[in-house]
């Protein structure tokens, strides 16, 4: 049986017929579905070992997981990974359903697809690539969902809580993500998962800020856990 040719190409945007062609050829390759599945899995298993903080305040290292994915599915698997990774979630945590966290998994796939798949990785890339999902997709959206379920306080107040948040744990989540790809470019590449030409590029500029960055993000996120409690009262009584 003759083996079927992967094309390695790398885009210059995810604006292109050709892109969004070998996109959807990624929803009927084998090894795409079965790289998807297994990540999904590992995704949902990390969710379950969620790091708390305080209360409504977690870490979790589930985004590596779905970052990868996207990078090697695509943006249009993304879509049904998201969901999929969303709803066994709730099943698994007892929560009830809402559909806009579902809308924000499957945004936050669809994102880090469009940032990673068939493009050259950088340091630069993957910063306005968080920055987006934490900006538009973490706090100006998510604050929308928690203001219809849970009606605590006003939208501005959730915004700004959540703001502070996603810019406390930007420069550490990148860190994070430039260090899981960093390790995982060399045997993708070797495996045919990426691009032969697609190798992480960095300056050591770039790791020094980020290192110094990811230092004084652990150093916020020490207070902010400690005083939490106390900051969400202060914008529920504010707003």
């Amino acid at each position: 049986m003759k083996k079927q040719s992967v094309n390695l190409c790398l885009y210059p945007h995810p604006f292109s017929r050709a892109y969004l062609k070998q996109a959807a050829s990624e929803c009927i390759r084998l090894r795409s579905l079965t790289v998807a599945a297994l990540l999904c899995a590992l995704a949902i298993a990390l969710e379950k070992f969620q790091i708390p903080l305080a209360a409504s305040l977690y870490v979790s290292m589930s985004f590596l997981v779905i970052a990868l994915c996207s990078m090697l599915t695509g943006p249009l698997l993304a879509i049904p990974c998201g969901v999929i990774v969303d709803l066994v979630g709730v099943i698994n945590s007892g929560y009830a359903f809402f559909f806009g966290y579902t809308l924000t998994a499957v945004l936050t796939a669809v994102i880090y697809a469009l940032f990673l798949y068939r493009a050259r990785l950088s340091f630069l890339r993957l910063l306005l690539m968080k920055g987006c999902v934490n900006l538009f997709v973490n706090t100006l959206l998510g604050s929308l969902w928690r203001v219809i379920f849970y009606h605590g306080m006003s939208y501005a107040g959730y915004a700004l809580l959540s703001g502070i948040k996603n810019i406390i744990f930007l420069p550490l989540e990148v860190f994070l993500l430039c260090l899981l790809f960093k390790a995982m470019d060399k045997p993708l590449r070797q495996l045919r998962f990426l691009p032969p030409d697609g190798k992480f590029t960095y300056r050591k500029k770039d790791i020094v800020l980020l290192s110094v960055g990811a230092l004084a993000a652990v150093a916020l996120i020490i207070p902010f856990a400690i005083f939490y409690q106390d900051i969400d009262s202060f914008f529920r009584n504010l707003f």
